[in-house]
């Protein structure tokens, strides 16, 4: 006889001889007497889990693939004469968004992970510049100019209902949804609302939170910081952290050259980034933690290096790198070391999302 157990973190297979029992306990899942066992553990390396990006490499426009965190074989996903962008995975993997312009604009679609099923998203006038997905899966913030502006808009998928998510008459831009899925922050330009604010996307509640020309407001995992670019300190972006009620505003980087391109690990204690301090040609990869420690140089080379990502358990970073003359995609410890090349073509891969 076979049984199956499940928990969160694995599912667990055990074959048994005839009158033999198992414990409902996942501490004593097996009794004695056990004939076979074979045990599948959730990936904590991030081995399992594929990687999504953009890639010129069958056509001249931009399709999207997937491949292993080892490299190897990539799998093409779609395959059009419009240009793919900005893929992104679903809060549970199981499905794809990205940005085409099949029409005469950029429009937001949905495939599954294997490439089928695809529909569009949000489509008619008007052009999609970023999106966000929300963490129920449900729900996707994305920005739209179709009302002579870049302004953020709400869809639910599951309902098909979407609507713009602030009043504010001035342009806008995405950051990213909490991690309960009450609030998505968001940046505005210009007048007397600029600065990063936050609003309810079931609800009528909106915050304003800073009061700088300041970009790119993205919660930490655990929901308790937001980390944001502005330049109200220097002449170039750096990156700073706040509280999520908007308090506590801390400048992470002070250091000459830009710094930007963040993404937060797992457990919210570290952000990887880019930073132009080794000279506005030689972009590096950084990580730096949030108690306010020296960031570490985790690349050095004489390359343009971009897109750092955390693998989903934060033990590996994912990033690009143009160190043979075209863009390639990378990975490597969180401190920099066993640096593995993942690609490997004569044209652009980039865009990854781990």
């Amino acid at each position: 006889m076979t049984r199956s157990v499940f928990s969160p973190c694995f599912s667990l297979r055990v074959s048994i001889g005839p009158g033999r029992q198992i414990s409902r306990a996942l501490t004593g899942f097996i009794a004695a007497g056990a004939l076979s066992l074979a045990l599948v553990a959730c990936s904590t390396s991030g081995e399992g889990d594929r990687i999504v990006f953009t890639s010129e490499r069958d056509s001249d426009n931009p399709d999207i693939y997937t491949v292993a965190p080892s490299g190897g074989e990539v799998q093409r996903l779609t395959n059009t004469s419009a240009t793919e962008k900005d893929p992104r995975w679903s809060p549970s993997r199981d499905r794809i968004a990205f940005l085409s312009d099949r029409g005469d604009d950029f429009e937001l679609y949905v495939m599954d992970s294997e490439g089928e099923s695809e529909q569009v998203a949000v489509g008619g006038d008007g052009e999609r510049d970023s999106f966000a997905w929300g963490p129920d899966g449900n729900r996707i913030a994305y920005v739209s100019d179709h009302e002579d502006g870049d302004f953020i808009y709400v869809k639910n998928l599951a309902l098909g209902q979407q609507f713009r998510l602030s009043t504010i008459d001035a342009p806008q831009a995405l950051g990213s949804w909490s991690p309960d899925g009450d609030w998505i922050a968001f940046s505005v330009f210009g007048g007397e609302k600029e600065g990063i604010h936050r609003k309810n996307p079931g609800g009528v509640d909106e915050v304003q939170l800073t009061q700088n020309t300041d970009s790119n407001p993205q919660y930490s995992p655990d929901g308790r910081l937001i980390a944001f670019i502005s330049k109200r300190d220097a002449e170039a972006s750096e990156i700073y952290v706040m509280t999520s009620e908007g308090e506590e505003e801390r400048n992470l980087t002070r250091k000459p050259g830009r710094d930007y391109d963040f993404d937060w690990s797992p457990d919210s204690k570290s952000l990887v980034f880019i930073s132009e301090r080794e000279g506005e040609d030689n972009p590096e990869v950084f990580l730096i933690s949030v108690d306010g420690e020296d960031p570490v140089q985790l690349t050095n080379n004489n390359s343009v290096e971009s897109s750092p990502r955390f693998s989903p358990d934060g033990s590996r970073i994912v990033f690009v790198s143009n160190s043979d003359g075209d863009s390639d995609i990378f990975s490597m410890r969180r401190d920099g070391s066993s640096q593995e090349r993942i690609t490997a073509t004569d044209e652009d891969d980039k865009q990854p999302d781990w």
